[in-house]
Formats: structure tokens, C-alpha cells, sequence
């Protein structure tokens, strides 16, 4: 299968899984109505002839009550069953209510997500060329109030992630707009950011702290077979755009000693962007 024909799947995903626990919701609840009413058949009468209503006409009744649409054709017998009817409505109105809710939740934490990647994807082209773009002639203290906003949305998204389990689902097929990619994006900026030039030079230590605190806390919130470390770690990423720029930088060679340090997080990035159908090329 190709990876457009794999992204196009994982699209449908997100919207189907939700499609379906809510309308499970739904379902157990208008089961378990129709389960009470009808284990006494003398619960539910016709409000015309009075005679006792049958399986479908249960099924019926049940269904118009919790969706709060009266009574309809049939009535339930005098005394506790008038009182589990208005139950069954009143917890069909809350449960109505609460699917409604769960479901704007989830779409906007679906455009949140989608806002993050965004904002790191018009940080630069590259990784290197976000962090170049921070230089202001004395320092690279221009990225610190981009950082701070999107290690903000991180955190929220983290939160977002707990909260609504079926978001994990929900998935771009462009990388400019998948969260995940983002992520592997934002990691790549910090280690130039932290690692790639000289101390003196660097956005405050706090902000910096605070991003990739950020990054690992959505790692611990999605499911662990999404985040299940790969083969390798993130490629280290180039120093070409700043070097060329005549920006200050390390050498080689210690930069890459201070990336592998880092390598457990960013395996389980790199078998983040796996398991959602992108590569390192796609950073």
C-alpha cells in the first residue's frame, strides 16, 4: 500500500473511532432502558387500546423517551414505571448533552494540534533555519517567545491527549499539519537550539527546559505502541543553514556527542513518526 493510500486511511480513522463511541453510548443506553421495561411486561401499555406493548413497541418507546420526544403511543403503567420513564429521559438528556460536548472537545483539540504544527512549521523550512531565524546579531534569544508559546500549546495538547483517548486517533495527511511531525520538528530545533551553538549564545535555559519538558510530557500521554522507541534515534540534525549564514556554531563533533546523549526521547520520536506513517525526511 503506498503511503498517500496509508495517510487516506489514517484520516478516516480519527472521525470513525469517535463516530463509534458515541453512538455506543447511545446504543448501551437505550439497551439498558429497554431491558428494564421489559422485564415486566405489564409496564408498558398502548395509550389507545391498553394492551401490552410488544418487543418493537419497547424498542420504540424507549427510544423517543431517552431522545426526550414525549411519550408517543404508549404509556407506562401508573406508580414506579412513570418514574423510571422519567429517568430514562432525563438520563438520556444528560447523555445527549455529554455526547455533544465530547465531540466539539475532541474536534478542537484536533484544530489545536493541528495550530502547533502549523506555528513550528513557519518557524523555518528546516530546523536549522528556525534556529537561524531566531539570531537577532548578538544571540538566538528570538526564538524565546516563540518557544514559550508553543511549549504552552504542548503542554495543553498533552492534557488533550489524556483527556480524550480517541484523539490519538486523528491524523494529517500533510506533514505541515500533523502534530506528530511537529513534534519531531520542534525536538530537532531544541538540540541546535541547546546544543548546536555556543553557550553564550543561547535562548534562556528555561525555555528551552520548558519545550522539551513539554515534548516528553505528550510521549507519556499517548498510548505506548505509538511511542515505542525505533531502530534509531532522529537524525542529527545539519548546521549548514546557520554555518552558511556565518552564524556561530560548535563543531561538529561536539554537537554530536551532545545529540546522543539524548537518545532514548528521540527514539521514541523517530518510532512516533513511524507509526503514524511519516519518515525523518518528512521533518
Amino acid at each position: 500500500m503506498s503511503l498517500i493510500n496509508s495517510h487516506r486511511l489514517m484520516i478516516m480513522a480519527g472521525p470513525l473511532v469517535l463516530t463509534i463511541t458515541v453512538a455506543t453510548w447511545l446504543f448501551l443506553l437505550w439497551a439498558g432502558w429497554f431491558l428494564v421495561f421489559w422485564s415486566y411486561p405489564p409496564s408498558l401499555l398502548s395509550s389507545s387500546t391498553e394492551a401490552v406493548a410488544d418487543f418493537s413497541d419497547r424498542i420504540y418507546f424507549v427510544g423517543y423517551t431517552i431522545f426526550t420526544l414525549g411519550n408517543g403511543d404508549f404509556s407506562p403503567s401508573a406508580g414506579s414505571w412513570q418514574v423510571a420513564t422519567a429517568l430514562a429521559s432525563g438520563t438520556g438528556l444528560f447523555t445527549a448533552t455529554l455526547a455533544i460536548t465530547y465531540l466539539i472537545s475532541v474536534i478542537s483539540a484536533a484544530v489545536s494540534a493541528r495550530a502547533f504544527a502549523a506555528e513550528v512549521r513557519g518557524l523555518g523550512n528546516t530546523p536549522a533555519e528556525a534556529v537561524a531565524a531566531g539570531w537577532d546579531g548578538n544571540s538566538y534569544s528570538g526564538l524565546s517567545l516563540p518557544l514559550n508559546s508553543i511549549a504552552s500549546q504542548l503542554t495543553k495538547l498533552s492534557q488533550q491527549y489524556l483527556a480524550y483517548p480517541v484523539f490519538q486517533y486523528f491524523h494529517s495527511d500533510e506533514a505541515g499539519k500533523s502534530p506528530i511531525v511537529g513534534l519531531a520538528r520542534l525536538d530537532q530545533v531544541l538540540m541546535i537550539a541547546a546544543h548546536g551553538v555556543p553557550d553564550r549564545f543561547r535562548p534562556p535555559e528555561v525555555i528551552l527546559n520548558s519545550a522539551r519538558s513539554a515534548i516528553v510530557n505528550v510521549l507519556e500521554a499517548l498510548p505506548k505502541h505509538f511511542t515505542k522507541p525505533g531502530d534509531a534515534p532522529l537524525p542529527i540534525p545539519s548546521l549548514d543553514a546557520l554555518r552558511s549564514r556565518g552564524q556561530p556554531v560548535v563543531p561538529e563533533d561536539e554537537f554530536a556527542i551532545e545529540v546522543g546523549s539524548e537518545q532514548d526521547r528521540r527514539k521514541r520520536l523517530h518510532g512516533l513518526l513511524i507509526a503514524h506513517g511519516w519518515g525523518v525526511e518528512d521533518i
